[in-house]
Formats: C-alpha cells, structure tokens, sequence
C-alpha cells in the first residue's frame, strides 16, 4: 500500500464508511495483480514473404495465377499461418484468401499485395509490382509485307513488285493487330512510286484476319487478308486485288520480338 498522509487517510476511511470501497481503491499502482503477458509472442519480429507471382512474371490471360506467400518467424523460419489476403491495383473488387491459392487476373500490368493480420496486432503487407497478365500473342512484332504486282502496258507483259518492312504490336489481350510500313513500287513507265501500308486484325486462338490499306497518293485501298499464327511467335497472311493496272498478290510474315508492351 502506499505512503499515505493522516490527512488522506482519514479521507480514504470516511469515505469507506459512507460510500464502500474496493482493494482497488486502496492499493497503489503496482499492488496487486502482476501485468498481463503480452498476447502471441511467437509473432513478434514476423515477416511476409511473397513467393508467387513474382515481378516480370509473365502469365496468361483466362488461366489460373498461384498466389503463394509465407509468414516468417524472427528467425526466419516459416510458421503455420493461413490468414493471408490478396487484392490488386487493376482491380479494386478482386479479393483471394489464403497462403497459396489460384485466381482469375485481368489483362494488364498489376501490382499484387499480400496482406496479414497477425494476431498480436501487428499488419503485415508486402507488395511485387511489374506483373504481366496477357493474351498467348501479345507483343511487338518486326517482318514485313511483299506485294507481286503483274500487268501488261500497250502489249508489254510488266512484272515489279513492291517490299517493305512490316512492324506491328498485338495488344494485352492478344486480340488486335495494329502496324504499318511502306515500300516503292518501281514501274518503268510511270517511274517510282511510294506506297504506304497499315495493317489491322484480329485474333481468335490461332486465326487472325483483317484489313491492308494501301496508299500510293491516291485514293487508299482497302484489301481484306487472312492468315494465322504458327506458333507462338510468327504470324502469315495473304491478300490479294488490284493495284492501279496491276494484278496484285501480297503476303505478311512477321516474327515476335518480344512479349512486353506498354498497354
């Protein structure tokens, strides 16, 4: 019990008497009971570790991502902990729980950020940013474009043909194409002519098809092609028409470079 004056206490005892009083009113700060033990100390100096998926990692879209992280003791050592949420930048309805389970992404470039409650309290976050979920042919892609042109000028059977590069990007999704180039077309009776080229389509699994539009100064010209992937990383196509005089037949082949583009 502490010091108490005489004064204080006779306070304290008529006010016993009048009004009843506990040990609690009686004893001083440290009597009593000893302070409660901190709660989960297994936990203090834990870390989270994310396991998967990583940075640069680049996944699929339409397939399952495994999310995987661990919560370490303070000596690094893994303990049994499954509260472990999941949620990221590109989505903000997207939730997973647990140490390592599988979910849906959509196409882009996310932020993932595992998240612990930890039952002493503490709040553990760790977040791997740079993650590609995209289409099977996402990318850009460098090859290019060839027309054969034949034709006949006042009896002169003319065979020429115009080739150029062809560069283009298929998008997040892997759904769309999108490129252009341009070539000359050397024609003996007319000289030299620049043509210009974009090129458009879509995908669907393997197939792809759409549009050439041809430019030479005049009127564009719009041809229809269609061809497809062999393999991941090489597109063929085929088109054909007229151009100015000329009987034309034109094909695309084009090689992926690389799978990462800034969507």
């Amino acid at each position: 019990m502490p010091n108490l004056s005489l004064a204080n206490l006779f306070l304290i005892s008529t006010a016993c008497l009048l009004f009843g009083c506990s040990d609690v009113m009686l004893s001083g700060p440290n009597d009593g009971e000893p302070d409660e033990e901190p709660q989960f100390p297994e936990f203090d100096g834990a870390s989270l570790e994310l396991i998967a998926p990583l940075s640069g990692d680049i996944l699929l879209l339409d397939e399952e991502v495994g999310f995987e992280a661990v919560v370490r003791n303070a000596e690094g050592d893994e303990m049994d902990f499954d509260a472990i949420s999941w949620s990221t930048d590109l989505d903000e309805d997207f939730a997973a729980e647990g140490r390592s389970v599988s979910a849906l992404l959509e196409a882009g470039i996310h932020s993932i950020t595992a998240t612990a409650e930890l039952p002493n309290g503490d709040r553990l976050q760790s977040t791997m940013g740079g993650v590609r979920v995209q289409g099977l042919h996402t990318g850009i892609y460098a090859g290019s474009l060839i027309m054969e042109l034949n034709g006949e000028f006042q009896g002169t059977p003319i065979t020429t043909n115009c080739a150029g590069a062809l560069d283009f990007e298929v998008d997040m999704n892997g759904e769309l194409i999108l490129g252009s180039g341009e070539c000359a077309l050397n024609l003996v009776i007319l000289g030299s002519i620049d043509v210009s080229y974009d090129v458009s389509g879509d995908i669907e699994d393997n197939e792809a098809g759409g549009a050439v539009t041809l430019d030479t100064g005049f009127l564009p010209l719009d041809l229809d092609w269609e061809g497809g992937f062999e393999g991941e990383d090489e597109l063929v196509g085929s088109f054909g028409g007229s151009l100015l005089m000329f009987e034309m037949q034109g094909s695309i082949n084009a090689r992926r470079l690389s799978p990462y583009i800034n969507p």
